[in-house]
């Protein structure tokens, strides 16, 4: 199933599924070690009035587009059985490897009700459920899954507080469905740490008056060491979630604007569809100039490979494209990366990776 949108910053690539659940989450290189893929998934839910409802339970209608201009995600899920909606806007942070969702929980309902949203991580370190370990640090309040150098450390609040319910299991293995099954009563069970293949799940409870909003936020942070993991986590709060997604808005602004196009008269639907286009191209490169030529590992489901590699031909018109958009680095970047893997006889293999 293709996916309905790329998010990056040159050493992360995401792509959501058309119910705005992770599907592909690439590090440290764009297009290379894919920790979800295939099978996994992260997903979201939400409780009220006694029922649990996952985004990928038909009754969810759920639209997932691109953000005005900049490269985030415009998302929105309404459930009218269950009289809630969620809005959300997700984006990579450009300067440093936080993934950050912003939810919009609306209360739907004439009365007043508890509203939890829960979300489930389902990562396959290093593309291999060996070896893998989750577990819940109860000094930092953080949930963390981690093998050797690929570690990723989940937060989230909901106004000044931490979530507040969480679980770690084992799922795919032992007759075990996974984590997502505990919370189906709304409650979870607080397991705090498993190894071999394991996710994890965690949520957060709002109180919301007769047509009330709350806004929450929900992050990732990706690195090789759980201290580096700590560090950045430790930065969203101190620097504060909100900001950090302000400021790589205005960075994406300034850059799919950079060159002053004169579109001579052309509806603004094509316009936007434009930009929308320079910001999956950009999505797809990385930061040593190897570009992707496809990160949907959906492929895999039916056929024996994927476009996950840089071909040297549609790298090329990409750098080409993002060149005359006004992005001379990319083409550079990519122009001296296959200088380093060129043939000593003058030719290019036909595909490469990132590394």
């Amino acid at each position: 199933m293709p996916k309905a949108l790329a998010l990056g910053n040159g050493n992360i690539l995401i792509l959501l599924d058309k119910r705005a659940q992770v599907r592909d989450f690439y590090f440290p290189y764009v297009g290379q070690e894919n920790q979800v893929g295939g099978r996994f998934v992260h997903r979201i839910g939400v409780f009220a009035d006694g029922r649990l409802v996952w985004f990928d339970d038909p009754a969810w209608n759920i639209i997932v587009d691109c953000g005005k201009e900049t490269l985030t995600s415009k998302v929105t899920a309404v459930n009218t059985d269950l009289e809630v909606s969620a809005d959300f806007k997700d984006i990579i942070y450009n300067e440093k490897n936080i993934f950050i969702r912003k939810i919009t929980l609306h209360n739907l309902s004439k009365r007043k009700r508890l509203i939890k949203i829960f979300f489930n991580q389902q990562f396959l370190l290093y593309e291999s459920h060996r070896g893998d370990t989750a577990y819940y640090d109860p000094m930092h309040k953080v949930i963390i899954h981690y093998k050797g150098k690929r570690v990723f450390l989940i937060d989230a609040i909901a106004s000044t507080k931490s979530f507040d319910d969480y679980s770690v299991g084992i799922f795919g293995l032992e007759g075990k469905e996974g984590t997502y099954k505990d919370a189906e009563d709304g409650e979870l069970s607080k397991n705090a740490i498993e190894h071999g293949q394991v996710d994890s799940v965690i949520s957060l409870s709002c109180e919301l008056a007769p047509s009330e909003s709350e806004i929450l936020y929900y992050w990732i942070t990706a690195a090789k060491s759980i201290r580096e993991v700590h560090d950045l986590n430790k930065y969203v709060l101190e620097k504060t979630p909100q900001y950090l997604m302000e400021t790589a808005q205005d960075f994406w602004y300034a850059w799919v604007n950079k060159q002053n196009f004169s579109f001579y008269g052309l509806d603004h639907s094509v316009i936007e569809l434009f930009k929308k286009s320079l910001f999956v191209l950009r999505a797809h490169v990385d930061s040593n100039g190897s570009i992707l030529a496809s990160g949907d590992s959906s492929m895999l489901e039916h056929g024996r490979d994927t476009y996950g590699y840089m071909w040297p031909r549609d790298g090329a018109f990409v750098a080409t494209a993002l060149d005359k958009a006004g992005d001379l680095n990319v083409a550079k970047r990519f122009f001296e990366f296959c200088n380093q893997v060129i043939n000593d006889e003058g030719y290019l293999m036909h595909k490469g990776r990132p590394d």
